[in-house]
């Protein structure tokens, strides 16, 4: 087992959101990889559509480095993993540097940056500035007790001139170096939603964006000098408890039916990993486009993603919605995370229509055109289910715009919902015999003991399986 981290990397950390980190890192992993060289990208906090945009570019798993819900000790092993025959590693940051969980650093960047002793690369949108980025670098540089800002990305540059200002400015107030300059381009704008970037998948220009963006990073960034560095980096030791232990299985392999496609495809890469390594089969599956779960699963994972921008069809599959039914009538556990329950539900209201969805649990869901529910949770456990025994705490993220409009009074609450603080929320999600719903995301890499759970409560069925 690896004891230490070694490989270059680089925090691309923002003075705060939408500066074009996501853009930007995205440029980089491209131009290194035209290189040659196997970039891992990393993703710091929870977010899933960033994180989509940069494996898609990598062509490996982004990784979320989360140190709120995993830990330094746990975080420091998914960067382990993902660097595994990687060349370098670059982690785009979240919001501002310093942001974290509730105005605490607790989470934020730099917080991520100092966990994986990583040199920092400040990006600056300077569209409506000139020798006032100075100020802010000399701020983000003096702050508190940085991580270590190795230099500065100008974004939105107007002209040489705009540039050459800026960086003289910086160097001389703020003593950086400016390592790369993108101009005010259109065409390397993401679209944006009201939840965020317009995901990837739904983003039909973006392969057509990635070669104007390889060549605008090739010739206005200084990859040299950033490899350079990455290559600083100092090493990671890594803690004795570890998360991937290449546990044996414990009993015979199980089929694990995983939703995935355009509407379903928020999950952890860790979350997929740790299953297999504990005996699931993951066996993908589209709620959208198949008639039938995969045959012989003997469990099912619904993820979080956008049902209701894809509502339509999946309100047409009944033959996808009524095999599901039949496998919750015959006690196949199924887990599913806000997108998920959002389908489970028996409807959903969107745009002033009304769709029917798999009708497994007596619930009505409703987007409204307002967020409801965005942070991070700590939950308490209310009953055994699936995932863990009652009375555990776990700490996991919600982000939705549903609500629940009607459900039936008899159904069990899953959780008792904490802030991030430790105060009190309510009570979230639904829990039965063979099911556990929740808004609230998990990365099982906090505590495997809910993969073990889950795999033996799949094992035990597959024991006394019926068809369905």
């Amino acid at each position: 087992m690896l004891d230490e981290v070694r490989t270059p990397r680089l925090v691309v950390a923002g003075t705060a959101s939408n500066v074009g980190k996501t853009i930007l890192t995205a440029g980089l992993i491209a131009a290194y990889k035209a290189r040659g060289m196997t970039v891992q990208s990393f993703k710091v906090g929870p977010d899933y559509i960033d994180p989509a945009y940069l494996a898609h570019v990598s062509g490996r798993p982004c990784r979320n480095l989360d140190s709120w819900m995993l830990g330094e000790g746990a975080l420091r092993q998914v960067l382990a993993q993902g660097a595994l025959g990687a060349d370098l590693a670059l982690i785009e940051g979240m919001l501002g540097l310093f942001d974290g969980r509730g105005g605490s650093p607790d989470g934020s960047t730099a917080d991520v940056a100092r966990i994986v002793k990583a040199p920092v690369v400040l990006v600056v949108d300077v569209a409506d500035m000139a020798q006032s980025a100075a100020a802010v670098a000399l701020g983000f540089k003096s702050y508190g007790e940085p991580p270590k800002i190795a230099g500065v990305l100008l974004n939105n540059v107007r002209s040489d001139a705009h540039r050459r200002s800026v960086e003289d400015a910086i160097w001389d107030i703020a003593k950086l170096p400016v390592l790369g300059a993108l101009p005010k381009m259109a065409q390397l704008d993401i679209p944006q939603r009201q939840r965020g970037l317009l995901p990837v998948t739904e983003n039909k220009e973006w392969d057509r964006m990635l070669g104007l963006l390889s060549e605008t990073i090739n010739r206005d960034v200084d990859l040299d000098l950033l490899l350079r560095i990455a290559n600083k980096a100092e090493l990671v030791p890594l803690v004795p408890k570890k998360i991937f232990q290449g546990k044996p299985a414990g009993g015979p392999t199980v089929r694990l039916a995983v939703a995935y496609d355009d509407a379903f495809n928020f999950y952890y890469p860790e979350n997929l990993e740790l299953l297999e390594e504990r005996g699931a089969q993951v066996v993908p599956f589209s709620p959208l486009e198949d008639a039938h779960l995969p045959p012989d699963a003997a469990g099912i994972y619904l993820g979080g993603g956008f049902p209701e921008s894809f509502v339509a069809p999946l309100a047409r599959n009944r033959a996808m919605a009524e095999s599901i039914q039949r496998a919750y009538r015959g006690g196949v556990p199924i887990y599913a995370e806000c997108g998920g329950l959002m389908y489970l539900g028996r409807s959903l209201r969107t745009s002033g229509a009304t769709y029917e969805m798999a009708d497994v649990i007596p619930v009505d869901v409703e987007m409204d055109g307002e967020i409801h529910r965005f942070g991070y949770r700590q939950i308490l456990t209310l009953e055994d289910s699936i995932l863990s025994s009652r009375g555990q705490f776990y700490r996991g993220h919600e982000f939705h715009w549903s609500r629940i409009t009607g459900h039936d009074s008899g159904l069990k609450s899953a959780y008792q919902m904490l802030s991030a603080e430790g105060d009190v929320i309510g009570y979230e999600g639904f829990v039965g015999p063979n099911l556990l719903a929740s808004y609230i995301h998990l990365h099982f890499g906090q505590n495997p003991v809910l993969v073990d759970k889950f795999v033996q409560h799949c094992r035990e069925y597959a024991t006394v399986r019926t068809p369905f």
